[in-house]
């Protein structure tokens, strides 16, 4: 029972994710709305969310930001790495590359 219930929200978190990316361009306001109850899910259900549906997150504001839209993606050189920066509250992030 309980595994049945954390799937059924896995797969709910994942469609909610692909909603909010695929509107993100057109209605950010419902995008954003759409990644807060797949995080809320998460939460509720104790599940981890994939990289992926994490990484569009801000770290800062907590705030959804869907990759070129409503963030900057920028490369660094020395130590490989993807810099990103939150439009809404101007954070920057590293993730370096592993090689």
């Amino acid at each position: 029972m309980k595994n049945s219930k954390k799937q059924i929200a896995t797969r709910r978190i994942e469609i909610l994710f692909n909603n909010a990316l695929s509107n993100a361009k057109n209605n950010p306001r419902l995008a954003q709305r759409q990644a807060e109850i797949a995080k809320k899910i998460s939460l509720k259900f104790k599940i981890k969310m994939p990289f992926e549906v994490s990484s569009s997150f801000c770290k800062n504001c907590k705030k959804f930001i869907a990759p070129g839209i409503a963030s900057k993606i920028r490369l660094g050189s020395k130590p490989k790495s993807i810099r990103i920066t939150c439009t809404y509250c101007n954070h920057t992030y590293r993730k370096i590359i592993s090689q």
